[in-house]
């Protein structure tokens, strides 16, 4: 009997294939279906694959189903190559607090570079809402959505915001990234209790910089869809992201550098940018602009040279 699943977690030599509310530890059996030729291809969590059931509890996958989307980054080495972390990912949503730890928007902005580096949708949950005024956020909530990134106010104390952050998840495979300490576990434990204990101890292990765990999982949710959790999504050094591609990044500085009197121009120096004119009129959210200054002077020129954002 062959069925159809997803790729939730996967080891050196099994993957727990998750099928309409069943687990099937999965193997591999000679040559998949549907992959490349040549050497280097692997089951990577999220892909879709058919399996061949052998019993109601394990399974063997006989064929890959082709992927939407991947989420990537670059391994050094003497050869560059790309890593694969996982695929058929829908979007990115970045978690951020307005306090405790302090909100930051140079950070904020990393993570939608990382997303439109992947080709990920951005989505922005700004948290710990009663801290705070909500109009000292007025500014992201305004700009924000107009570049295509929506924003959710929310307070998993105050149950504030709850119920439009899980319908932004419905039916999605979603990455969830951000720092500690700004309150990701606790909303989902609001919005999907019986995940609590496998995030919460996921994230109050992983510090930044330490990764305790060495594998990446998906976590159905009962209102469908999935979260992700994988080592490395929070640390932003991983990203194969360069400075002479970084403008590209930017969604907001793409039809201004139209107008720019260099067409190599880098927003940064130039006379004439018409991206710098946009800042100065109002066009283009000043944060971001100096979001773009900082990641560009912390970056370097060529590939080989660069330190990934």
């Amino acid at each position: 009997m062959e069925l159809t699943g997803k790729v939730i977690r996967s080891t050196r030599s099994q993957y727990i294939v998750y099928q309409e509310g069943k687990r099937y530890t999965c193997s591999v059996r000679g040559k998949i279906a549907g992959a490349p030729d040549g050497e280097g291809f692997s089951i990577k969590v999220g892909d879709n694959v058919w399996i061949r059931k052998i019993s109601d509890q394990e399974g063997v996958i006989e064929e890959v189903l082709p992927r939407k989307s991947k989420l990537s980054r670059a391994v050094g080495g003497r050869f560059y190559r790309e890593h694969i972390i996982a695929t058929n990912i829908d979007q990115m949503v970045i978690i951020m607090s307005v306090k405790k730890p302090a909100f930051k928007p140079g950070l904020l902005d990393r993570y939608l570079v990382i997303a439109e580096k992947n080709d990920l949708s951005g989505a922005i949950c700004i948290n710990k809402i009663d801290l705070a005024e909500e109009n000292q956020f007025a500014e992201y909530a305004d700009w924000y959505p107009k570049l295509g990134y929506p924003v959710y106010f929310t307070s998993a104390i105050e149950e504030v915001g709850l119920e439009q952050f899980r319908k932004a998840l419905i039916d999605k495979v979603s990455v969830l990234v951000g720092h500690s300490g700004v309150g990701k576990s606790s909303l989902v434990q609001k919005i999907e209790p019986s995940l609590n204990l496998k995030i919460s101890a996921i994230s109050e292990k992983r510090k930044k910089g330490k990764h305790t765990t060495s594998f990446v999982e998906l976590f159905p949710l009962s209102f469908g869809g999935y979260l992700i959790d994988t080592p490395g999504v929070r640390e932003l050094g991983l990203w194969d992201v360069y400075r002479n591609e970084l403008k590209t990044y930017f969604t907001d500085f793409v039809n201004q550098s139209e107008n720019c009197q260099f067409k190599d121009c880098s927003h940064i120096n130039e006379p004439g940018c018409a991206v710098k004119a946009a800042v100065s009129s109002g066009e283009i959210f000043s944060q971001r602009y100096r979001s773009y200054c900082q990641m560009y002077h912390d970056l370097k020129t060529m590939p080989y040279e660069l330190n990934p954002l």
